[in-house]
């Protein structure tokens, strides 16, 4: 009856855990994308990420970030993800969401709303946007952006922030001056680190990309592509290529060229 009794519980608990974590991700697909499931190819990123959740006590008192940069499928959101859930199993309030999900939701929103969605965000212990700078860039994207990171700063709220641009490319892509500014400030409050590409995911794209090829091309994918313009290049036609002709003379009268003519 006990064993019976504890399984309920932690039955229970394990689905108040999940719960949280939902709400805090906002999809459900990224609940277990925590340190317990880290497939282990990338241990450093896994031991910074780890650290980070574990000294959140310490880096919240300062409102201490990251920026976590890195090629797409580096594993950038998935490190991510795991601090979010390793933080709201401990207690955190934390929201993970992205620049285009905060602007899509506005766009449905009258005052009153936006203004609880701002509430929200700046209740948390930990703000994430995802995948920055994949957002359309419009004067309304750069003021959200803007208001969000410098009250987030003046509230020593956290933000960790992930970004397949680099932090040059990331400064430069936008012309607008004081989006520019709420990243520096925001470069020189965080911890700035880059996820290595793991090896077998790089082999495993490679892999993926040649099966595609052989799929798509056939056997033509075993030979080289002629070069653009090149006669293997030019689609076949009934009517062939004939050397050129001289133009025939006019045949009647000739009238001399005249000045005005």
């Amino acid at each position: 009856m006990m064993q019976n009794y504890c399984e309920v519980e932690r039955s229970v608990e394990e689905i108040i855990k999940y719960e949280k974590r939902r709400r805090a991700l906002g999809q459900e697909n990224l609940c277990h994308w925590d340190f317990a499931h880290d497939n282990g190819q990338s241990p450093l990123t896994t031991d910074v990420m780890w650290e980070y959740a574990n000294h959140f006590g310490e880096l919240l008192e300062d409102g201490t970030g990251l920026f976590i940069f890195g090629s797409p499928g580096a594993g950038k959101t998935y490190a991510a993800a795991a601090i979010v859930n390793e933080l709201t199993d401990r207690g955190y309030d934390c929201m993970f969401t992205s620049m285009n999900n905060i602007m899509t939701e506005l766009s449905t929103l009258g005052l009153e709303g936006r203004r609880n969605l701002f509430c929200q965000i700046f209740a948390k212990d930990l703000l994430v946007l995802d995948d920055l700078g994949s957002e359309v860039e419009t004067y309304y994207t750069n003021q959200t952006f803007i208001q969000i990171v410098t009250t987030c700063l003046s509230k020593s709220i956290p933000v960790i922030i992930t970004t397949p641009y680099p932090e040059d490319a990331l400064l430069k892509a936008s012309g607008n001056e004081k989006r520019i500014m709420a990243l520096t400030r925001l470069l020189n409050r965080n911890i700035n680190y880059t996820v290595p590409m793991p090896v077998a995911r790089r082999n495993r794209n490679l892999q993926q990309k040649q099966k595609a090829e052989a799929l798509v091309k056939g056997a033509a994918s075993q030979q080289p592509l002629p070069a653009f313009g090149s006669p293997a290049d030019r689609p076949e036609t009934a009517v062939q290529d004939a050397p050129c002709q001289p133009v025939p003379a006019p045949s009647g009268p000739q009238h001399k060229k005249t000045a005005g003519n």
